[in-house]
């Protein structure tokens, strides 16, 4: 059975810079293929960021025997009424998980806005890891190991956690914080391997379209390259549960 990879990147010229607009992966059989490109173009193209004057999309041909299957982290959902009950409960997790500098963590988010990839931020020195600050680390090659339709309109849950499994799954990083980038999806999350994949219902306000992602790190700087090397290489399936179907 052969499988392809398929990347989209859709972004702005703004003042002489790139803006990100929007990003999606995904691995599909060859039948679904044309269909899968034809609707991620389509994402590209009507986004409630804007519409996209640059979008590059990648096909590349993937042998199943290089794919790892994981299954996807257990989810629970934590209700909250306003973005600083959510900044606690993103705070509680922190230390739940043995992460210290939870506030200093927390102020990092903003420099995360507008990246196309994640920050890679060591938890005990605050250190910034990636490579190139502006583009931050993409996190690829990866989908649901189900079939299901991509469209125009985005699975936030389902791509997110089919992210934050494989995330989770390297073993120098303790956990993933998350802000969606969409202006209309308030709802973020934190995820670690321990503590599963943690919905917080309201971590911004309607309409704001700032959002971004760090990554956890704990190691030496041989074990961070070999852990970039896994986020941006590794070929990861994730089967997930029901709800994320629906």
């Amino acid at each position: 059975m052969e499988l392809y990879s398929v990347k989209m990147r859709a972004s702005q010229r703004e003042a002489g810079r790139e803006r990100h607009i929007s990003g999606a992966e995904k691995i599909v059989r060859e039948e679904r293929l044309e269909k899968v490109v034809s609707q991620l173009l389509e994402r590209a193209l009507h986004h409630a960021k804007g519409r996209a004057d640059f979008v590059n999309l990648k096909v590349e041909a993937v042998s199943p025997e290089e794919v790892t299957h994981l299954e996807a982290l257990p989810v629970t959902t934590c209700p909250v009424d306003t973005v600083e009950e959510g900044r606690d409960q993103l705070r509680k997790l922190l230390a739940q998980a043995g992460i210290d500098h939870g506030e200093a963590i927390l102020g990092q988010m903003e420099e995360a806005y507008g990246m196309r990839g994640a920050m890679l931020l060591h938890v005990d020195t605050l250190q910034r890891l990636e490579p190139d600050p502006h583009r931050g680390i993409r996190a690829t090659y990866m989908d649901a190991a189900q079939d299901g339709e991509t469209g125009p309109e985005k699975n936030h849950f389902r791509e997110a956690l089919v992210l934050a499994t494989k995330v989770a799954n390297q073993n120098n990083i303790l956990g993933e914080l998350c802000i969606s980038d969409d202006p209309d999806y308030v709802t973020g999350y934190f995820a670690s391997k321990e503590l599963g994949y943690v919905r917080i219902t309201k971590l911004k306000e309607p309409g704001d379209p700032n959002g971004g992602r760090i990554f956890l790190f704990r190691g030496s700087r041989e074990e961070a390259e070999a852990c970039i090397r896994y986020l941006e290489r590794e070929k990861v399936l994730v089967h997930l549960p029901e709800e994320a179907e629906r």
